[in-house]
């Protein structure tokens, strides 16, 4: 009797801790989903600022993969609708973003913004995670996404 519980025990041991080291060699893991939000960007025709959109409707889709002490990267794909605050034209939005962790996180942002009123920007916009210390409205300090590069910006 005592050996059949010891055996049982020494099963039930190995058991668990196999299905452990299973389990931390596949934390690695890939997910996706969709988010409903607003917009948020900067127009540019060459290296000239020409508008912030913000507002409007987009649905967002994202996959994100991340392996334990190696990798994170991120996808997103963006569609939807805004208007220029400027000029009260509305703009379809086509963007693709990759977002990525090298020793800091940066975004890859590529942007195709269409107009009702004829007017088309095509770009890419470069963003890098930064950290701001404490001040008086942010005692804990806080991150950004900072405009770190304009890669190529074209106006139609």
């Amino acid at each position: 009797m005592k050996t059949k519980f010891l055996f049982i025990s020494l099963c039930l041991i190995m058991g668990i801790a196999l299905g452990t080291t299973s389990a931390q060699e596949k934390a690695k893991k890939t997910e996706q989903g969709w988010i409903e939000s607003t917009y948020w960007c900067p127009v540019f025709c060459d290296d000239v600022l020409v508008d912030i959109l913000s507002g409007g409707y987009i649905r967002l889709h994202w996959v994100s993969h991340y392996n334990p002490g190696k990798n994170y990267w991120e996808i997103n794909q963006i569609k939807g609708e805004v208007t220029s605050g400027e000029t009260g034209e509305t703009f379809r939005i086509r963007e693709s973003d990759k977002i990525w962790y090298s020793g800091g996180y940066q975004i890859e942002v590529k942007y195709n913004l269409m107009g009702d009123m004829g007017t088309h920007y095509t770009g890419t916009l470069y963003f890098t995670l930064t950290y701001f210390p404490p001040n008086e409205d942010y005692p804990d300090g806080y991150y950004m996404w900072v405009l770190t590069e304009i890669g190529k910006a074209f106006c139609h």
